[in-house]
């Protein structure tokens, strides 16, 4: 299986998506078949619930009206209480954050994360206000602000060792580039991909990602 696709993928797949109110949208999904595909290989962990969330960027000129698309998936994935949001839309990309609101929220009220937070310009609030205050920083700046990790679930330790060696002197990377505690890494690394690769194989065989996902 090819780990290493990408939205800018050399090949494009015009999909037909028909939502549950009937509606039918078209989008240029490129180097994947179909949304489900999409989002079972850049967001498995998120969708499963061993992560707290995922991200992932689409162009926006393929994908250009979003909203309808993420209430049916909201729909669809209601009994697992996953989210699906706009995290920042511009005329190049759309970035879409699926998280699991209350893993989040308990992941953002700690301490240490809430402290960091607050030292970056922050201002305490329910998980949808920090996700806007982010999406903010996005639309302002040019590169992702380092602290986006903390919402993907990455380690605290490990985001600030990446800020203070500027990306350089890793442990070793995968999901994200670790300072800290490279064996925990490693495991968490390793149940992300056999969780993507059991969803991605799902739904190849047919499944429907929100089915296959309700499996684990």
């Amino acid at each position: 299986m090819n780990n290493n696709r990408s939205l800018a993928g050399s090949y494009v797949w015009l999909a037909k998506l028909t939502f549950s109110k009937g509606v039918i949208m078209q989008f240029e999904l490129h180097g994947f078949k179909s949304f489900d595909e999409l989002l079972a290989f850049h967001c498995a962990p998120a969708l499963t619930g061993i992560k707290p969330a995922n991200l992932v960027s689409c162009p926006t000129a393929s994908m250009p009206v979003v909203a309808p698309l993420l209430a049916d998936y909201t729909e669809q994935f209601a009994d697992k209480g996953i989210a699906f949001e706009v995290l920042c839309h511009c005329a190049a990309r759309t970035l879409i954050l699926v998280y699991q609101p209350q893993q989040l929220e308990d992941l953002l009220q700690k301490q240490a994360i809430s402290c960091y937070l607050q030292e970056l310009g922050y201002k305490s609030g329910s998980v949808h206000s920090l996700l806007r205050q982010l999406g903010a920083k996005i639309s302002c700046s040019q590169d992702f602000p380092h602290e986006i990790g903390i919402f993907l679930g990455y380690p605290l330790a490990d985001i600030q060792g990446f800020i203070k060696n500027k990306g350089k002197n890793c442990k070793c990377s995968g999901y994200w580039k670790v300072y800290d505690d490279v064996e925990h890494a490693k495991r968490l690394f390793d149940a992300y991909n056999k969780c993507r690769d059991r969803l991605l194989k799902a739904v190849a065989e047919g499944v429907p990602l929100h089915l296959a996902a309700a499996s684990f």
